[in-house]
């Protein structure tokens, strides 16, 4: 940017806003500095708007539906300068930038004196010393318009990696202010191991959640509604309140919880699904399964696994009579066992989840032995 070519109300527009931004990060705490760092005003006033046209064959709805559901195709900074005119009344953005994992990452190196060149330049290599830098001069006009876009009650989640994840937090700490960090959310993006780690296997991305204004953010759990209710049920009469099918598998593999059990009507052994665990304590499925009427024990049926829960008795795959015309008869009974194998007593064992419970039972501990 040439600045003696700037009029004398728009370098003091420059000096206000630098002043502005300076007390937002903290001029007497943390403030980043990277090469190549330009204020991200002076970037976006470069940007030039695109025209727009809505492409019918990709539309749905009547015009007025077109109007307020539109997906934009395009070079994301110069699509939010297209938006700025909505700036302010934005309720959510949620983003997912490049991860910067060395293969997929590309970025304008003249993106300071010419975000509007449409050459890209080269991938960012994994072994480039100065990815980060640049990964930053990427980021930060387009966070910061993105904040521009949100309205004063607004919320920003932006999605991450390992990566970048550090970096990124102290960016959004200098944009948006430490004060209004909402959350940082890790979440578990696969169950099993990663076989291409050889120390710490990282199954986790983050996504940081950050608002506008603390003071007029919003983000409470939005009411129940009669469809959100749809697949909770009561067919067995539970005085608890209505429930829906649970998973009795967790997804953390555990080799002591990793054992069979036996259903007491059909005598099939069930063990946990996938490569999970059983995700209640022994103890306790050893006790929601004597509800069904038969007495079980912890036996060692050569799988190869922990000691099985066993009707007492009986063999692999087959269970007495008696045993099944009392399972039997206790389904006919309203108030099923925590543990249950489908309303007909065919299938696998599963548990009750009710509307509005943690994962865990409320009252599992009620048969600890």
């Amino acid at each position: 940017m040439n600045y003696d070519e700037l009029p004398r109300s728009a370098l003091i527009r420059l000096l206000q806003e630098h002043d502005e931004a300076l007390h937002q990060a903290g001029k007497d705490g943390i403030v980043m500095n990277y090469s190549g760092r330009t204020a991200p005003w002076q970037i976006t006033r470069l940007v030039k708007p695109k025209i727009s046209s809505i492409s019918k064959k990709l539309s749905c709805g009547d015009e007025a539906a077109q109007c307020e559901n539109e997906i934009w195709d395009g070079e994301n900074l110069s699509t939010m300068v297209s938006l700025y005119r909505h700036r302010g009344k934005v309720d959510l953005i949620l983003t997912d930038p490049p991860y910067n994992t060395g293969s997929d990452f590309r970025y304008n190196d003249k993106w300071d004196q010419d975000p509007n060149d449409p050459d890209l330049g080269e991938l960012v290599a994994e072994d480039d010393g100065s990815r980060h830098s640049k990964w930053l001069k990427f980021m930060t006009p387009r966070i910061w318009m993105m904040k521009e876009t949100l309205r004063p009650g607004g919320v920003m989640a932006i999605c991450i990696d390992h990566r970048e994840l550090y970096r990124l937090g102290m960016l959004m700490d200098e944009i948006f202010g430490e004060e209004n960090r909402l959350a940082i959310i890790n979440w578990q993006k696969t169950a099993a191991p990663r076989p291409d780690k050889s120390h710490v296997s990282t199954s986790t991305e983050y996504v940081l959640v950050y608002a506008k204004d603390l003071a007029k953010a919003r983000t409470l759990s939005a009411a129940r509604t009669e469809q959100d209710n749809k697949r909770y049920s009561n067919p067995d009469n539970d005085t608890k309140g209505i429930w829906r099918e649970g998973n009795l598998t967790a997804r953390s593999p555990s080799s002591k919880d990793e054992y069979g059990i036996q259903s007491p009507f059909t005598g099939e052994v069930h063990y946990p699904a996938g490569h999970g665990s059983w995700r209640h304590p022994k103890r306790n499925i050893k006790g929601w399964l004597q509800e069904w009427g038969a007495t079980y024990e912890e036996r060692d049926i050569g799988d190869g696994r922990a000691p099985a829960l066993m009707v007492k008795g009986a063999v692999v795959n087959k269970v007495s009579a008696a045993v099944t015309k009392k399972a039997l008869a206790r389904l006919a009974k309203p108030e099923w066992p925590f543990v249950w194998f489908g309303r007909d007593g065919q299938g696998r064992p599963r548990v009750k989840t009710y509307l509005g419970s943690k994962p865990n039972h409320p009252l599992e501990n009620r048969h600890a032995h």
